[in-house]
């Protein structure tokens, strides 16, 4: 029997409590999941993209069957590379879900890959990864945002820039 194998994208600078939610959930539906830590050269990040995959390996090292790597290219020649059976994104609101209909038609075309959407549970609606970038860089608590291992790990590695 195949296993089936899904991956987690986003820019995840830094991993919210939200993106791990998603992950954890993904992880229960799929054999194996990837968290694609994706590199966006038009975005502007705190962490760099090494630091960003290893507060995300922090945030998932004890889910068993999800793994974190890097993606410095297009995510459909990922998806392709790696035999992918689906991307899985986290859905907000209404305003992600016209996005990711629109990036799911073009992966879709470039690799072949469906996307499943999982919606964000209430809780997580109004964490992202830019209110935990203004958080950190005003000195603010991040616990609620980000998971702990990972905001341990995220909080040092802005205190050496």
């Amino acid at each position: 029997m195949k296993s089936k194998l899904a991956l987690v994208t986003g820019s995840f600078d830094p991993i919210t409590v939200g993106h791990l939610d998603i992950i954890k959930r993904a992880s229960k539906i799929f054999d194996r999941v990837i968290v694609v830590v994706a590199h966006n050269e038009e975005k502007t990040y705190m962490f760099s993209p090494s630091e960003r995959v290893a507060i995300a390996k922090k945030a998932v090292e004890e889910i068993l069957n999800v793994s974190v790597e890097l993606c410095d290219g297009y995510v459909a020649d990922f998806a392709v590379e790696h035999k992918a059976d689906a991307l899985v994104r986290g859905i907000r609101g209404a305003a992600d879900v016209a996005y990711e209909q629109n990036m799911a038609g073009i992966n879709f075309a470039n690799s072949g890959v469906d996307t499943v959407m999982l919606f964000a549970k209430e809780e997580y609606h109004e964490i992202s990864s830019t209110a935990v970038r203004k958080a950190i860089a005003n000195g603010f608590e991040i616990n609620a945002l980000v998971p702990q291992k990972a905001a341990e790990l995220a909080l040092a590695l802005y205190r050496k820039k």
